[in-house]
């Protein structure tokens, strides 16, 4: 079977898309999605949707995306990932829901390489996963449709997701911009996100090169803080070593494009990993019983 007609049946299949011009319903018609306004989204080659409608983030190019893949290829994220999963197992066995199929999107999937690797990590454990991922980057869903594997990718705006409400158990935001709006109405009333938000240390070795200051994640906590409720908070921290992939880590790393490196024959051999972990949701919904 070819990959788009097989992703064209699990869309059908999942029954959770949007439109994203009028907010009704899609549904397949042919290799398209359709509304009953008409308005229409091709479905690739390679199984992914473009619902941004002409416009998209060209920062992330496809050079930086595809460095960023090899780096990922490296494990250069294991531990972050590592510990992501081992928070959703026990999240799911909490919620008692280890025997259903566990919906999950991925809010700025890049190049699809996190969301692959959780949803074997928790397959791994004996979990069913339903997988999604959405960015605004064209580049990165391109590479994340040559992925072989049983997620949906779509180009998509966070701030408007092409989803019914209520469709995801769980929600990756990793190192991305959020959109707490839009994840209260697409998270299920029990489900749980995830955000990882870089440390005071993450990639130090970094920021000294290239004479940048440390880095404070204190207002990101807190617009998290004042948006959802806060369930768990974890630390995360490696250091990893970087010889075989330097250049790669320096292309795919946006806080150093257009920096000039103070040492510019210095050679980058170690780099710092410290992020914070934290799983939130949206308790209301449950009081309530409505989507917010």
């Amino acid at each position: 079977m070819k990959k788009m007609d097989q992703k064209i049946i699990q869309m059908k299949e999942m029954d959770l898309l949007l439109c994203p011009k009028c907010r009704e319903e899609l549904h397949v018609e042919e290799k398209s999605l359709k509304c009953k306004n008409r308005h229409t989204y091709d479905v690739s080659k390679k199984g992914t949707v473009n619902f941004v409608l002409g416009y998209g983030e060209e920062y992330y190019n496809l050079a930086m995306l595809e460095a960023r893949e090899r780096v990922m290829g490296e494990g250069f994220f294991e531990e972050i990932l590592t510990a992501m999963a081992e928070e959703i197992y026990e999240d799911i066995l909490l919620l008692e829901k280890e025997g259903d199929v566990i919906r999950i999107l991925d809010a700025g999937c890049g190049d699809g390489s996190h969301l692959a690797m959780l949803g074997e990590a928790l397959k791994e454990k004996g979990l069913q996963v339903s997988m999604v991922g959405v960015d605004l980057s064209k580049d990165g869903i391109l590479l994340a449709g040559r992925k072989m594997n049983d997620a949906l990718y779509f180009v998509a705006d966070l701030s408007a997701l092409p989803f019914k409400d209520n469709s995801f158990d769980v929600i990756l935001n990793i190192l991305s911009p959020a959109s707490y709006k839009e994840f209260q109405r697409v998270l299920s009333p029990s489900g749980r996100a995830y955000k990882v938000i870089p440390g005071a240390k993450y990639l130090t070795e970094l920021r000294k090169l290239y004479g940048l200051s440390e880095y404070d994640n204190g207002e990101i906590v807190s617009h998290l803080k004042s948006h959802t409720v806060v369930y768990k908070e974890r630390d995360i921290r490696a250091q990893k070593k970087v010889e075989r992939y330097a250049d790669d880590l320096l292309l795919m790393t946006p806080m150093l494009w257009d920096k000039t490196i103070l040492e510019p024959g210095a050679k980058l051999s170690k780099v710092t990993i410290d992020v914070h972990l934290a799983t939130f949701g949206y308790p209301k919904k449950i009081e309530e019983g409505v989507s917010l």
